[in-house]
This record gives structure tokens, C-alpha cells and sequence, in this order.
């Protein structure tokens, strides 16, 4: 997501008066590495904090003399004691095992417009569909044609879904709030 949003700023795109804003290209691409990104980060904190590899120690464990040492010494460095460790992983795994992640990806997803709409915008915003598609031709040491792939950009979004009114059957009819 660093590299989408410096991208963004170091190859802008600019507006008919002249004045440069982050090109969107760039930021979509981003967007959908989050989303994609998002998910799998909350399955590993799932997986970590409760694994058999890793329990999280809690804090009778660390305050008990006997296992006290050998915690503080799988847990702790890197400037973290033992006690901060398991107090991160603790939180962690509280977090997405909760239904407040679950609705923080609802939100997240729905909020942005989801998948669907973040690869309709990188795919209105890339310009170099055929300078792309080219110079991968170039690459091949055949006669080959042109390729235009104009047509990409245009393609219209997907349909979102339509909820029918109560009572109604016609399924064309938006839901009004």
C-alpha cells in the first residue's frame, strides 16, 4: 500500500486547469491489495495468538515463579517483555475472534464500495492497456498484429444487486430507504 500511494504521488494525474491530484491507477491498485491483505491478516491473528505453536501466555502464567523464566525468555526481546508480548497477542486474537472485526470488514467493504467497484476503477483509470499489451509482442520474436484493447475502460461496472420494496415482485424497483 506504501508503494500504491508514493506511485500515486510521484506519477499524478491532472485536471484541465493544470493542477495534479494522486493518480487514481495507483490508488486502487492499493485498495485492493488492502482488501485482500485485510482478510488473511485476520485469519493469521486468529490462527497465532491460539495455535499450539504459540498460546499466549496469560498473566498468572507469567507471574508464576516457576514458569516465569522460561516465558520471559520465549517471549520476550526486541524491546518486548514477555509481559507486552502476550499482552499484544492477547489483544490481537480478542480482536478478530470478536464480532467487532467482522463488523469492521462489513463496514470497511461496504463502505468503500467493495472488490467490484475498486477493480472497476483501476480499470477505468489504467491508460496503458495497449502500450502493455504491445510491447509484451515486442517481446516475442514473431510477426504478430497490433492489439487494441481500448475497449477495457469502458466496460461498464458490474450490476449491483436490487432489493425489492415489501410486497413488491418486480425486482428492477429499488428499495427506498
Amino acid at each position: 500500500m506504501r508503494s500504491c500511494l508514493t506511485a500515486a504521488e510521484r506519477d499524478p494525474d491532472f485536471t484541465p486547469a493544470g493542477y495534479c491530484f494522486p493518480s487514481h491507477a495507483h490508488l486502487a491498485a492499493g485498495g485492493i491489495a488492502l482488501f485482500k491483505s485485510r482478510q488473511r491478516i485476520s485469519e493469521i491473528l486468529r490462527i497465532v495468538p491460539g495455535s499450539s505453536l504459540v498460546v499466549a501466555p496469560s498473566d498468572r502464567d507469567l507471574a508464576a515463579p516457576e514458569m516465569a523464566a522460561g516465558l520471559e525468555e520465549s517471549f520476550g526481546g526486541g524491546g518486548y517483555t514477555a509481559l507486552q508480548r502476550s499482552a499484544l497477542l492477547q489483544l490481537a486474537w480478542d480482536h478478530v475472534s470478536s464480532a467487532l472485526d467482522g463488523r469492521e470488514s462489513a463496514f470497511e467493504l461496504h463502505a468503500s464500495g467493495g472488490m467490484a467497484n475498486w477493480r472497476s476503477w483501476l480499470r477505468r483509470s489504467f491508460k496503458d492497456y495497449n502500450e502493455l499489451a504491445n510491447a509484451v509482442l515486442c517481446a516475442l520474436d514473431l510477426p504478430m498484429p497490433q492489439i487494441d484493447l481500448s475497449n477495457i475502460p469502458a466496460a461498464p461496472p458490474a450490476m449491483r444487486r436490487t432489493v425489492p420494496t415489501p410486497g413488491s415482485t418486480d425486482l428492477t424497483e429499488p428499495r427506498r430507504r
